[in-house]
């Protein structure tokens, strides 16, 4: 291919003395003319003398994925310049300015030829003038770098959004859209995000760019709404980090985060407002303590008074002149405690009354104490931690509902599993209320709560046939989010004998949803990837026991096989009496008593055979599964 002059009115002297030469011809010329290696072959070569210089290191020639998309869409919009060579050289040209435009217009048209597409030519200005001038081909392209100053982040989303409310006020179609998004090296969340982005403090803006925090527009505005979190710009960071280096394109890791950032600012929030409604009340105040062992203070719920009645807020407060409170960091709730229990003459509830009669536990009932409080707290804290991730979980789900693809394969192997692999609670639970509620959460249509016949009629008719895979998902998601992710599925099982507050071995169903969502993008909380692993270590340590049973079982065997062989049968005129009896005792020998799972390993050994002891250890707090809790209690 040839370098093409565009069509210019014909030059007379007149013109040429009122044109000067300095601004040369303007020519189109095809990106695979370029020779980004400098070779003879081709056409245009980046000139010597041009002031960008391929490097190792701070290589600044290399086009990003930005400028790529915007040629791939617009092509090259501002006209490159270039200046004939000499010597061996002759009949090439040479780019003073716009390496970088013809690089990735170049790279645009050899992935465009490879896959039998068009490409756009670039614009180019033929400086005519500047041949052999070396010296001066030099400061043309310095000057265009040095005094190109480049616009301002602010600069850049204030005329995005700019383009994203002219392409929302157009009802430009989404195709065209995604075109326009693409020519300025953003996608279509980034162009609606842009107004978010244009409300930010442009110093946050310039000091995240003078940081070289890489945050496109999406990320920009989320940032913005938890920046003043402790550790948000960090968290975040990873989270894109993680992302980047799954491949998730969905944010997963970024979305989870955001999630737990947003809780922390919340739970800030929260704090703050106790306070000052302590203050208000002119309530005496203290600092939260992680071990009360080691303090004269001790929350009212582990105080009785002298004569072993329970200590309430009200009743403290209007008595004790220790009477005080503290906000837990974690529950972002207050907690009620005097100062000082001994010297107000308070008992830790369950110490011995000894003879000093200072109402101290000793060591042994001290670090039980200590233990259920540990466990009471890990309790109301996963508790808070597991409601949390079930927003960003949902959200995600609904997602995924949205697409307008066929379903992949894991997708329809979860939904024929669960349908016809039924255990019985399917069954039972798919027209429940609470289903009705999931399904139209994941559908987007609150008509669907219900789930009278005459919508679900309506919700098939304007579904295409492609998409049922997906609304049999929205149901399926459903049972699994109602029946295995409640607040307290992380901890387990309820006991079936026990009681509620001894629990068994982590659902497998609990595991299995949280593995399958993390494989289609969803960024698993830190609360959700233990109770994964302790699944995993209780189907291991299941394997292990079933394993050794079939072990001693063979062995068993084996030693019945041993016996009979060194006792053979009695002959037909022996009685047979004795040997069916010894036969009968050694059948019975071989049975086994089997302890229902999770039983023995899980069940409290102070209550064995009494439920009212293993509550009294403390579990009576633990809510239920399934029961109703109040804002800020257990």
């Amino acid at each position: 291919m040839t370098v093409t002059q565009t069509e210019q009115t014909e030059q007379t002297p007149e013109n040429e003395a009122a044109e000067p030469a300095v601004f040369g011809r303007l020519v189109a010329i095809d990106p695979l003319d370029f020779d980004p290696e400098g070779g003879t072959e081709k056409l245009v070569i980046v000139d010597p003398f041009n002031h960008r210089k391929k490097r190792k290191e701070g290589d600044t020639t290399e086009p990003d994925p930005a400028l790529i998309a915007s040629v791939e869409e617009v092509g090259v919009q501002q006209a490159i310049i270039l200046r004939p060579q000499e010597g061996e050289r002759d009949g090439q040209f040479g780019i003073v300015i716009g390496q970088r435009r013809t690089l990735a217009a170049y790279r645009v048209a050899s992935a465009a030829v490879k896959e039998g597409r068009e490409y756009l030519p670039i614009p180019a200005i033929i400086r005519d003038d500047l041949r052999g001038v070396d010296d001066e081909a030099l400061t043309v392209s310095m000057v265009e770098n040095l005094h190109r100053r480049q616009a301002s982040a602010q600069d850049d989303v204030d005329a995005a959004e700019q383009l994203a409310l002219l392409v929302k006020a157009k009802k430009v179609p989404k195709a065209r859209k995604r075109s326009l998004a693409a020519a300025i090296g953003r996608t279509e969340e980034e162009l609606d995000a842009a107004h978010k982005v244009a409300q930010m403090d442009p110093e946050t803006l310039e000091d995240l760019r003078e940081e070289e925090i890489e945050f496109d527009w999406v990320e920009l505005g989320d940032y913005d709404e938890v920046k003043d979190v402790s550790n948000a710009q960090v968290t975040l960071m990873r989270a894109k980090a993680k992302d980047e280096q799954e491949g998730n394109a969905k944010r997963g890791a970024w979305k989870t985060a955001m999630q737990e950032l947003r809780a922390k600012k919340a739970r800030t929030e929260r704090i703050e407002t106790l306070k000052a409604e302590l203050a208000e009340k002119k309530v005496n105040t203290v600092h939260w303590v992680w071990n009360w062992s080691y303090s004269t203070a001790r929350p009212l719920e582990e105080l009785v008074s002298k004569i072993g009645m329970p200590m309430s807020e009200q009743g403290h407060g209007e008595t004790c002149e220790g009477h005080a409170a503290t906000i837990d960091p974690d529950a972002a709730e207050v907690v009620w405690l005097c100062v000082d229990w001994k010297k107000h003459g308070h008992r830790i509830a369950g110490a011995s009354q000894d003879g000093d009669g200072d109402g101290e536990p000793d060591d042994e009932a001290a670090d039980k104490a200590e233990a259920v409080r540990e466990e009471r707290r890990r309790v109301k804290v996963n508790n808070l931690a597991w409601r949390t991730a079930r927003e960003g979980r949902e959200a995600h789900i609904a997602d995924m509902c949205k697409d307008k693809g066929e379903a992949p394969a894991d997708v329809k192997d979860l939904i024929m599993r669960t349908l016809l692999v039924s255990d019985g609670h399917y069954v039972h639970y798919v027209g429940s209320q609470e289903h009705g509620a999931m399904l139209a959460k994941f559908l987007g249509d609150e008509r669907l709560t219900r789930q009278r016949k005459d919508v679900i009629a309506s919700l098939l008719k304007k579904t295409a046939s492609k998409r049922y895979w997906w609304v049999m998902f929205a149901q399926v998601a459903g049972y699994f989010e109602a029946e295995h992710m409640k607040d307290d599925a992380w901890r387990g099982e309820p006991h079936y004998h026990h009681g509620p507050s001894v629990r068994g071995r982590i659902r497998p169903a609990t595991a299995e949803w949280i593995t399958f969502l993390k494989g289609h993008g969803y960024g698993v909380t830190e609360v959700e990837a233990e109770t994964v692993a302790t699944a995993e270590q209780e189907a291991e340590a299941e394997a292990e026991r079933i394993a050794e049973q079939e072990r001693q079982r063979q062995e068993r065997e084996a030693a019945r096989a041993k016996w009979k062989a060194e006792n053979p049968a009695p002959d037909e005129d022996e009685e047979e009496g004795d040997d069916a009896e010894e036969d009968y005792q050694y059948d019975d020998m071989d049975e086994e008593y089997e302890e229902p799972a999770g039983a023995a390993e899980n069940a409290d050994p102070e209550a064995e055979g009494d439920t009212d002891a293993g509550q009294a250890e403390g579990h009576e707090d633990m809510p239920a599964e399934g029961d109703q809790e109040e804002d800020g209690q257990e």
